[in-house]
């Protein structure tokens, strides 16, 4: 008889242990809520993305689309350890939207309002790009652009020398190969911050190009400044240019050609990958530094 009633204490004490065990779990492993806030940021070819951590989180999954309406069946990238994460490899000039959801041993919690960003929009030009430069062991053709810039200090610059008229807000530049010597160096500016209405278009055409030899991935150039291209697109960027240049009628929409010295311009062209900086041209020597601005 004591031996019946001492398997049936052990028994229930067992039941009660493992009973306990299940209500600790359920407690501590449930679905996680959404993060606080999440934001999206859009730059070069890619977006950035940052969110509030959540606590008990072990990674999070980001779900993108190039359209809305993103669930947990969109694209997911997964695994992500921080809270912020770049996108990158996109297309220029192109939305994407976003939900991010915080993830434990439980599983995947819950999403986030959608937020969405636009990678940067790149200056186009209508210059025909043909043949290809050599420059070391790379090949140099087609058409090179930057990102649309709105650098204040750029942009009070060519307003002061009257160069530009005061609606100007965003500028790019634009590098093309007009032929296996021949380029075209090319800085517009635009209206809106979005590089989308025109203002002043500039372009340099010089010719006799020749690459000399490296130093690292710096290719010191020279060639001859043959012509100019002006066109204006706005009635004040034409006030503008026949105030500073005050023997030559503009028509808007027109483009000007300008004769030039043909002086012999030494110049720096470093090459990353497909990308291509230009340093700002001497008429004495070669700059001994790449520029900054990337161009691709």
């Amino acid at each position: 008889m004591r031996k019946f009633l001492y398997i049936i204490l052990v028994s229930c004490f067992s039941l009660t242990i493992i009973s306990c065990a299940e209500k600790e779990e359920s407690t501590t492993t449930t679905a996680l809520s959404a993060t606080a806030s999440f934001a999206a940021t859009g730059a070069d070819s890619k977006v950035y993305l940052s969110w509030t951590a959540v606590s008990g989180a072990s990674s999070y999954t980001v779900y993108w689309d190039n359209a809305t309406g993103v669930s947990s069946s969109s694209t997911a990238i997964t695994g992500i350890s921080t809270d912020y994460y770049t996108h990158s490899g996109l297309e220029i000039d192109k939305t994407y939207y976003y939900k991010v959801a915080p993830v434990n041993s439980y599983g995947t919690g819950s999403l986030t309002s959608e937020v969405n960003a636009t990678t940067n929009r790149y200056v186009s030009t209508n210059t025909i790009a043909s043949g290809s430069i050599t420059v070391g062991s790379n090949t140099l053709s087609g058409v090179y652009g930057s990102e649309c810039l709105t650098s204040a200090s750029i942009i009070s610059y060519y307003k002061y020398i009257g160069y530009w008229p005061s609606e100007v807000n965003a500028y790019g530049h634009v590098f093309v190969v007009t032929a296996s010597d021949s380029i075209s160096v090319e800085l517009h500016s635009f209206t809106d911050t979005s590089c989308s209405l025109s203002s002043v278009i500039t372009k340099t055409l010089s010719n006799n190009v020749t690459v000399g030899s490296a130093s690292g991935s710096n290719y010191p150039v020279t060639y001859n400044n043959r012509t100019q291209k002006l066109t204006v697109n706005s009635t004040a960027a034409e006030t503008t240019l026949e105030a500073l240049l005050n023997s030559t009628d503009f028509t808007v929409g027109t483009e000007k050609e300008l004769s030039m010295t043909g002086e012999i311009r030494y110049g720096l062209w470093t090459l990353s990958g497909t990308t291509l900086y230009l340093a700002d041209d001497s008429s004495l020597i070669a700059p001994t530094s790449a520029g900054t601005v990337p161009l691709r």
